[in-house]
């Protein structure tokens, strides 16, 4: 992936008024400072990454090693499967069993649309989807109940291989067959059960297909799962300092780590609260690495020379963060920027969080106030492209699409669009309308252009440019 645009250089001076170093000015809202900080006596060596959260291109993802909970990975090989241009180690893991096969995370490793675990560490380094870092204690919940068969959810529309007791739910976003290995449960549009199958089966328009892993037997899921039964799904995340629960769509990204640094540009360590008892966390000094967030909203990544979390916590406030969160350290303490390793951990890793950047602003979706969680159309030329599937599935249009002729047929209601790939007119309603640019293909993926197929099918939309979101509103009567 490329990973840079023609923009306007922009021209920074730093005043480090806290320390020496060095910072390197970048386009695009990247920013690696260097940085020597002095605290009560003795210098700290810091690298930090700030992003702007609010660059359209930039996308922030947290990564298990190989797709996978539970596997280790070297950590370069992760940057380079990941298409990273940013990436820091995450939550703890268990590094230490004899079985190096599976290494158990300990922290929530999650994005909105692909819950990797749990985890029992709270405190977590969040972006929601407004594009706002922040530290809060969470609980998520991803789960599936069809009939008397419960389990977790792995994930909604994406899939990373067969995995034990693994869960995962494809709508017609996915594509429009499920034939993946293992138990199918076909799911209508009415959320009922409609079969179970170990079959390639067509996912239904307006329904969805859950795929259990291959552990679980035909003859198993069969006696717990029938046509008829009833099927739900519940994806949320509770912050446990205010009891909120909002839907998963609202978080892009959060891992679990800790314990927490800094609130309010305070320093606030408290260890029994996020629980954490290990001397080599809450005493000894270490290599360290860290997440937050500073003055001017940026998100802040980063690690730091050896240092206790009380001396890490007060440089921190030194260099402007307001609240940030101690990741795993010591060997896993892990930095990449832009192609270049700036600390190299002492082991394989877990998981990451990673800053992708795309060669064009990426743009968010909704439609009717529904975010369509990491499905991203981008902009190309002035004109906004989106995923055809994700944006009709979501207008509740029907549409066929002809591999022979590379043509989308779309009807809603009485309302009929025509499109090609590679043509730049379109019928509508039997007429031929000029487009201002052509239907495309994007790594596997067609793309329309937003305004023209939204508003020929009877929507509106509306353009919010500090998010980069396209919101959809139907007109119903149409």
């Amino acid at each position: 992936m490329k990973r840079s645009i023609t923009k306007v250089a922009l021209c920074l001076t730093l005043l480090l008024t806290c320390g020496t170093g060095m910072a390197h000015a970048e386009e695009q809202g990247i920013m690696h400072e260097q940085r020597k900080v002095n605290y009560n006596g003795s210098n700290f060596i810091l690298d930090l990454i700030r992003v702007d959260l609010k660059d359209p291109t930039i996308q922030i993802k947290a990564a298990a090693a190989n797709h996978e909970v539970g596997t280790v990975q070297d950590f370069t090989s992760m940057m380079s499967d990941n298409d990273a241009a940013v990436g820091i180690n995450g939550t703890f893991f268990d590094a230490f069993t004899e079985d190096i096969e599976y290494r158990t995370p300990y922290g929530i490793v999650m994005n909105n649309n692909d819950l990797f675990y749990g985890g029992d560490k709270e405190t977590s380094i969040t972006v929601s989807t407004d594009k706002e870092a922040s530290v809060q204690r969470l609980a998520i919940g991803s789960n599936v109940q069809a009939g008397r068969f419960g389990s977790r959810l792995n994930g909604v529309d994406v899939y990373h291989g067969d995995q034990a007791r693994s869960a995962w739910m494809f709508t017609k976003d996915y594509g429009d067959v499920a034939d993946e290995p293992g138990i199918k449960i076909v799911i209508g549009q009415d959320q009922k059960v409609v079969s179970v199958s170990e079959e390639a089966v067509l996912i239904p328009s307006g329904g969805r297909v859950l795929l259990l892993s291959t552990d679980y037997s035909l003859e198993q899921v069969s006696k717990q799962v029938k046509a008829g039964d009833k099927f739900s799904m519940s994806q949320t995340v509770t912050n446990l300092d205010t009891k909120q629960t909002s839907p998963l769509e609202r978080y892009q990204m959060a891992i679990g780590a800790g314990p927490k640094l800094l609130t309010g540009g305070q320093v606030d360590i408290d260890f029994e609260r996020d629980r954490f008892n290990d001397p080599l966390v809450t005493s000894q000094a270490n290599v360290r690495s860290f997440a937050g967030v500073d003055g001017d909203g940026k998100l802040v990544v980063g690690t730091i020379s050896y240092s206790t979390i009380e001396q890490m916590a007060n440089v921190l406030v030194q260099v402007g963060m307001t609240d940030a969160i101690n990741l795993d350290g010591g060997a896993s303490s892990a930095l990449y920027y832009k192609g270049k390793v700036l600390r190299k951990p002492g082991r394989l890793l877990s998981n990451v969080l990673i800053v992708q950047q795309a060669d064009k602003p990426l743009v968010q979706l909704s439609v009717n106030g529904h975010l369509a969680e990491n499905k991203t159309g981008y902009i190309e030329d002035g004109m906004t492209m989106v995923p055809f599937r994700v944006l009709l599935n979501r207008m509740n249009a029907d549409y066929v699409w002809n591999p022979d002729d590379s043509s989308l047929h779309i009807t809603r209601g009485k309302l009929k669009v025509d499109l090609k790939l590679g043509n730049d007119w379109a019928e509508v309603n039997g007429q031929s309308v000029t487009m201002d640019t052509v239907p495309q293909i994007v790594n596997g993926r067609i793309y329309v252009p937003l305004r023209f197929v939204a508003e020929a099918l009877g929507a509106q939309v509306k353009w919010d440019d500090t998010l980069y979101r396209a919101s959809v509103t139907l007109d119903e009567g149409k």
